[in-house]
């Protein structure tokens, strides 16, 4: 008997020589993992880390370092009259991380990547090895942004995003030299934006800030913020530790908004340097319950304004001492550190509108910044 194969059986031999033919063979599935291994942050990192730049800023300062006299200290033991106190310099290297902006050779980074005190050098070196001495340098402390220049061909750009739109739950690149180990990438997401501290940073006031959780740690500061196009959404400025001696990152950390380093870089290249915005007033308390009580207010909410520069915008738009400021530009101010914080955050020439208590009575003031006068005596 000849045995004949049912139609069953002809369809699944079918539709197997079928898998077999339509099946791809192993250099297409090593293909396909390649693909995968190139993913949108592998080339958002290859798009900018070229000009991510490590920075190292050389300070000569001055120490006090005692001597004690062994022959004095036999008759004088335990007394000053055995110790000398000598002076003398010393240098002192810190660092962290910027990128380069545009072909010309202008390298952004934060303020307090550079400190204070006498520079002596600051050195930028890039990734392809090349190691250039910079010069030129502005700051804006009330942005914590600063540039440097550097002289050199073929330099590598970061572009900038140019909508300045960010999604939170975004992909977050954080590009730097943390610890001064070299160029390091982390990854995370936008956790926040818009996060305001009232309270000094550091020495810094930081508000509209970006929030990620990539990790960044000290030597990060100054380096780019990347989204998953490859471009700069905002500048990694600080981290926060939870504690005071607690030094790597727990995953929170805040960049400058890339909108607010545009505006920096145009005061820059207008004016040819950053203007320090002026407003005029030059001290304010809190409002204490017993002051509040006094002057007639339902709570302690806002700032009392001690005393006003003469002739400044401040004095001549009318407000005066005794003066209660409950907003600025809209947002609520709850006491005087919160007032510094959104008076820190002005620019020159920017309308300003102050809402006040004078003598129980609300008003609205308005004024238009100054750039502040030259002379010490200003503030």
């Amino acid at each position: 008997m000849t045995y004949q194969p049912s139609r069953r059986c002809q369809c699944l031999v079918t539709v197997l020589f079928a898998a077999l033919m339509l099946a791809p063979d192993s250099s297409a599935g090593d293909d396909t993992i390649d693909g995968t291994r190139r993913n949108a942050v592998v080339r958002a990192v290859e798009r900018v880390q070229p000009a991510v730049v490590s920075i190292h800023v050389v300070h000569r300062e001055r120490i006090l370092y005692r001597y004690q006299d062994p022959f004095l200290e036999q008759f004088f033991r335990g007394s000053p009259f055995g110790q000398r106190y000598y002076s003398t310099e010393r240098d002192r290297v810190s660092g962290g991380s910027g990128f380069l902006i545009d072909s010309g050779g202008t390298v952004l980074t934060n303020a307090h990547v550079l400190g204070q005190g006498q520079i002596v050098r600051v050195e930028v070196s890039l990734p392809d090895g090349r190691i250039f001495e910079a010069r030129a340098s502005h700051k804006d402390e009330s942005v914590d942004l600063a540039v440097l220049q550097i002289d050199g061909e073929g330099l590598p750009v970061a572009p900038l995003s140019q909508s300045g739109d960010i999604l939170v739950g975004e992909w977050a690149i954080a590009i730097g030299n943390p610890f001064d180990l070299g160029p390091t990438v982390s990854i995370g997401v936008i956790s926040a934006i818009d996060r305001d501290f009232p309270e000094r940073q550091g020495d810094f006031f930081y508000r509209d800030m970006i929030q990620t959780d990539a990790a960044i740690n000290p030597g990060n500061s100054g380096g780019p913020l990347v989204n998953a196009l490859g471009e700069v959404v905002g500048i990694n400025s600080f981290i926060y530790t939870g504690g005071e001696y607690s030094l790597g990152s727990i995953g929170i950390g805040f960049a400058v908004p890339v909108d607010a380093a545009r505006r920096f870089i145009d005061e820059i290249r207008t004016h040819g340097r950053v203007r320090i915005p002026w407003h005029g007033i030059a001290d304010l308390q809190d409002l204490t319950p017993r002051l509040a009580d006094y002057l007639e207010l339902d709570g302690t909410d806002g700032a009392v304004v001690v005393r006003v520069n003469m002739d400044s915008p401040a004095d001549q738009a009318g407000l005066g001492r005794g003066d209660v400021i409950l907003a600025v530009n809209g947002e609520s101010v709850t006491s005087a550190m919160e007032a510094w914080s959104l008076l820190q955050g002005l620019r020159v020439e920017q309308e300003c509108e102050f809402e006040v208590v004078r003598r129980g009575k609300r008003q609205t003031l308005e004024l238009r910044v100054a750039e502040r006068p030259v002379g010490p005596s200003w503030n």
